[in-house]
């Protein structure tokens, strides 16, 4: 059911994001700065980056270009997530939530978005502990958004709580989504893709999209 942006099909939604999948997979198999470019942009075009931001990504001179390289090569390869999303967010244009979104499509198997939905999901999912406790699924720190009290967003616009966020990204928010997505794996329990129509396995990323979907629907502003 996940469609995004909201007011298109789950079917049109879903070949797009398998297509990005696909391209971008061959893009990462034989990488130069131009390629690592295309990525971020179309990543973050297909995010909906606001105007400004994808301006600059667009526009990137080669210094850039290169962090892109390095830190898509990171995210396909190696395990140092957690240092080339440093890199990748620290670029002009981007920012944490669009740098996960690029790990997202350059490591689809274990890779995640995160997002306001996913954090407001997460943060209000009770999970229970090994011994035998209950509490929140991951516990990212939000802020209120540009000074109004009626909604807020996720706190990545200050260092304190960008390195909290981040933390909190790498050290639960991936593995928990990797825990439920191989229970369901493990116990049969497979989704129907609306783009293909065929039953799937679970990734991290669906249960992401999953929880997006439900929460922007049913969720609290």
């Amino acid at each position: 059911m996940y469609a995004w942006p909201i007011g298109e099909t789950a079917a049109v939604s879903q070949q797009r994001i398998i297509d990005l999948e696909t391209e971008t997979r061959h893009r990462v198999k034989d990488l130069d700065v131009e390629k690592a470019h295309w990525i971020v942009s179309q990543v973050s075009m297909w995010a909906g980056n606001n105007a400004r931001a994808q301006c600059r990504i667009d526009t990137a001179l080669s210094p850039q270009k290169a962090e892109f390289q390095a830190s898509v090569q990171k995210l396909s390869t190696s395990g140092s997530v957690k240092e080339a999303l440093q890199a990748l967010s620290e670029q002009p244009g981007l920012g944490l939530v669009i740098a996960t979104k690029v790990f997202r499509f350059c490591s689809p198997e274990a890779g995640a978005a995160l997002d306001r939905h996913c954090s407001y999901f997460f943060n209000s999912l009770p999970v229970r502990g090994a011994a035998g406790g209950i509490a929140t699924g991951t516990r990212f720190k939000r802020e209120w958004a540009n000074g109004r009290r009626h909604t807020t967003r996720l706190a990545i616009y200050y260092h304190s709580g960008y390195q909290y966020n981040l933390d909190e990204y790498v050290a639960t928010y991936l593995p928990l989504l990797a825990a439920i997505a191989e229970w369901l794996d493990r116990q049969g329990i497979r989704y129907v893709c609306a783009a293909s129509s065929k039953k799937k396995n679970w990734r991290p990323a669906d249960i992401e999209m999953a929880a997006y979907y439900w929460w922007s629907r049913h969720g609290r502003p």
